[in-house]
């Protein structure tokens, strides 16, 4: 059955689905979502909502964009949110009719593979956009306006917190055919489909949409058998003109232990970075933020204290503005509040520590060359110097034991272990380690 527009009085219809499909209707659908539920036929059984498909692309389509709100309305109307997929292979695709719009009555509609889906572009109304991330977003629609065509692979890089999980996100919601995955997910899928023999089944899974969207592929570093699968993925993508959005924390160049021919195919592309939020962009968030709480949340001139503040990532201003919220649920000030605040960021505040920084220190402290440092000499000066470097990577960085490794020259992950274990009973590594530790509360990290 498919679905149509009913009128106000099916509300008090005993059909349950009939009532369901009215409320679903009247919940908040774009174009894309109005286009998958035209390929489902809904039907109520003992307490059930089985969502007929006809194909697993389709059910996977449905269950990453609309089974929550599916739930959510059904449970509106019976109090029950149990539902449950049924693949139907014989299930016919409609023939009439498109759903909610009207001016597509009594057209003929072709077969789901060859119908075109307008993208939703009013998805990207949810980024706040400027000098940061203006070329970065603008890419972004253009990879969702014309998948393969250009932009690809697409590479965004910048640090943590700035937005591009955020922008990978948007991109997902808005085109049909897209599929957004994170490196612990893709590395977990193509472990099991090694060990089950069923690889294809995962390279069949994410081959299959126009878009691919790979989250942190700089936890692939020193990954050998991942890292190739990544490249023959671009490669597949790029020959079949579809398009792949990559994510990282590193620029492609700082990929130590990916495939030369990986980082060069990524640089084939467009590579471009997410810069931490401008003042501009945290201006704008304060007062939207303020709006959404009725205008009570900031006063003009706490915004104006606020916004001078210097900022590193949006979870900086998230945590700013939730404590705000708390004082006002609390009924305290915030006055006491901001100033600290301010008198904390006067002092310094602090960036993500990047290896290259530690590396710098740790050349610097013990006078000793960088390219020494990775090398094979086994001086004692140069290995207090990678044991230094490898307590406070390990302590102040989120790289694993092989990545480490790879910035020691390409040490094997039980030699950094080694290093760690010997830094905390080296009397010199425990003097610098600290004094690095007490440099970060005095200075920024640049």
């Amino acid at each position: 059955m498919i679905l149509k527009t009913y009128s106000l009085n099916l509300i008090r219809m005993s059909n349950v689905v009939d009532a369901f499909e009215l409320e679903i209707k009247q919940s908040k659908l774009s174009k894309t979502d109005k286009y998958w539920l035209d390929q489902v036929d809904f039907k109520f059984e003992d307490k059930n909502l089985n969502i007929h498909v006809r194909s697993e692309f389709i059910k996977s389509s449905i269950e990453k964009k609309l089974y929550e709100k599916i739930k959510d309305s059904y449970k509106k109307v019976t109090g029950f949110d149990d539902c449950v997929f049924i693949l139907d292979k014989n299930m016919k695709i409609p023939d009439s009719e498109i759903f909610f719009d009207d001016k597509y009555e009594n057209s003929e509609v072709e077969a789901i593979e060859t119908i075109k889906v307008e993208p939703d572009f009013s998805t990207f109304d949810d980024l706040f956009v400027g000098g940061p991330n203006n070329l970065a977003v603008t890419a972004a629609k253009s990879v969702v306006s014309s998948p393969g065509k250009r932009f690809n692979p697409l590479f965004i890089y910048g640090p943590p917190g700035v937005g591009k999980t955020f922008l990978l996100k948007t991109i997902e919601r808005s085109h049909h055919s897209s599929f957004y995955i994170d490196s612990e997910s893709f590395l977990d899928s193509y472990i099991r489909g090694i060990k089950n023999k069923d690889i294809d089944v995962f390279k069949s899974k994410i081959r299959s949409v126009d878009i691919l969207l790979v989250d942190d592929i700089q936890f692939f570093m020193g990954k050998k058998g991942v890292s190739e699968e990544l490249f023959h993925t671009i490669n597949y993508f790029l020959n079949n003109e579809k398009s792949v959005v990559l994510v990282s924390d590193q620029k492609p160049e700082r990929l130590l232990g990916f495939p030369e021919r990986l980082v060069s195919r990524i640089l084939n592309g467009l590579v471009t970075d997410i810069e931490k939020p401008d003042d501009e962009m945290f201006l704008k968030v304060l007062k939207k933020a303020n709006k959404d709480h009725g205008g009570y949340l900031l006063s003009g001139e706490e915004i104006s204290k606020l916004k001078n503040l210097k900022i590193n990532s949006f979870r900086d201003i998230n945590g700013i503005i939730n404590k705000v919220l708390l004082n006002k649920q609390t009924g305290k000030s915030n006055n006491e509040y901001i100033n600290e605040l301010i008198s904390e960021k006067s002092e310094g505040y602090l960036e993500a520590i990047k290896p290259e920084y530690i590396l710098n220190y740790v050349s610097k402290v013990f006078q000793v060359d960088k390219d020494l440092i990775v090398s094979k000499n086994r001086s004692s000066n140069v290995n207090e110097s990678r044991k230094l470097f490898a307590n406070l990577a390990r302590n102040h960085t989120d790289l694993s034991l092989n990545q480490i490794g790879i910035y020691l020259g390409g040490r094997s992950h039980s030699t950094v272990l080694s290093y760690i274990e010997k830094s905390k009973s080296s009397p010199i590594v425990i003097k610098e380690a600290n004094n690095f530790n007490n440099s970060l509360a005095l200075k920024e990290v640049g």
